[in-house]
């Protein structure tokens, strides 16, 4: 080989002085093609994570609320056992059938929460992001009837400076076809949740598209507003008046939803209902403002101890007396286990001292998303009538 030539190739065989040469590419992972999580025939679910470098993968959240439980204890980690097979992927089946509804969960890889990347329906917390289990076989699962829209909907709230706020907002079906108006239903989260949180985990279009097909529940609108607000950490208190999501809901959603909305803007078709902190939004919003709502519902809350005394010695028990002339229904639900179930007892029997008429119901198991998905299959006939 001439030497001109030889020099050349050793120029572009041998890296440079000082330098090394690149490291080979890594070869490509790819999450196995088989679905994750896959619902089996007998209703046993398999999940899969392609993890080829973890020590230990578990399937984590809130999903073990929909395996079968023993007494008040839910299934343990164990009930959904995961294997590393020889190509990096995990793999674990439910050992026993999930029940019906929407389950949400995440993977714990070594000491680090990931979802699942095979599966895209999610349900965000305030703290991070969850995938859904959606199991058929009750009155929340997608049917062959006529289905409404939700709808993502930003809006400008005055009581925070004209900054950006987000809802969700739920039509029946028929009504892109611009005919006739409807009674609406503001249905609040809880505080660990979001406003998307009832259309995704909570099925609430589902469920109303099942009722309305029935003719078990009026056709209505359904607003899902964020209850935290850009002022910090939500007030839980008994004190309206300390809670600023009082005067976004009055003074900004409400206005905005009968502007942009076909609704009957009047108390008699509206309802003011939610979960948790949801719930004790409720109460504040609902009472200390009578004549603005009709229909209230608490699901799963109750002031606290101290909140409750100053309610009831406060000036907002002055308008106790009206409660029976201003509501047509004041409805209460909780579950057997629920941590908000002492304090809910307590708020129903101190207002049916009072005379109040209220409409109770107590449920099994505790402060989770299948009561709540419950509670609205109840009540949601209810409204409007």
């Amino acid at each position: 080989m001439p030497l001109c030539r030889l020099l050349l190739a050793l120029t572009f065989a041998i890296p440079a002085m000082g330098q090394t040469a690149a490291p080979a590419a890594p070869p490509q992972l790819r999450q196995p093609p088989a679905p994750s999580p896959q619902l089996l025939p007998d209703g046993r679910v398999t999940f899969r994570l392609l993890a080829p470098h973890a020590t230990s993968v578990a399937v984590a959240g809130d999903i073990y609320q929909g395996l079968p439980r023993a007494g008040t204890t839910l299934a343990p980690p164990s009930s959904i056992p995961m294997n590393k097979g020889s190509d990096g992927v995990w793999t674990g089946t439910s050992t026993s059938s999930f029940l019906p509804g929407a389950w949400r969960y995440h993977f714990r890889v070594d000491s680090m929460d990931v979802p699942d990347p095979r599966n895209v329906r999610s349900s965000p917390l305030q703290n991070g992001m969850e995938r859904l289990l959606i199991v058929p076989g009750d009155f929340s699962e997608t049917r062959s009837v006529p289905h409404g829209a939700v709808a993502r909907v930003v809006y400008n709230a005055s009581t925070f400076k004209g900054a950006a706020r987000e809802m969700y907002i739920y039509t029946p079906p028929g009504y892109e076809k611009g005919e006739g108006t409807f009674p609406v239903f503001y249905l609040l989260h809880g505080g660990g949740e979001t406003d998307s949180s009832w259309s995704t985990v909570g099925r609430a279009g589902d469920i109303l598209d099942n009722l309305i097909a029935a003719g078990k529940a009026k056709p209505m609108i359904i607003v899902m507003p964020s209850g935290w607000t850009p002022t910090g950490p939500q007030v839980m208190t008994g004190d309206a008046t300390k809670d600023p999501f009082n005067n976004e809901l009055i003074h900004d959603i409400i206005p905005f939803v009968d502007t942009h909305y076909r609704t009957h803007a009047d108390a008699e078709n509206r309802a003011l209902g939610g979960l948790s902190m949801g719930g004790i939004q409720t109460l504040n919003i609902g009472l200390h403002n009578l004549g603005t709502f009709r229909w209230l519902v608490v699901m799963s809350s109750g002031w606290f101890p101290a909140d409750r005394k100053a309610f009831f010695s406060g000036p907002d028990a002055a308008r106790i007396p009206q409660y029976n002339s201003e509501l047509k229904l004041f409805w209460w639900g909780w579950g057997q286990t629920d941590i908000a179930r002492d304090n809910a007892i307590a708020c129903v029997a101190r207002f049916k001292a009072d005379g109040v008429h209220l409409e109770t119901e107590e449920t099994p198991d505790g402060h989770e998303w299948k009561n709540w998905r419950l509670y609205l299959y109840q009540v949601a006939p209810i409204l409007f009538r």
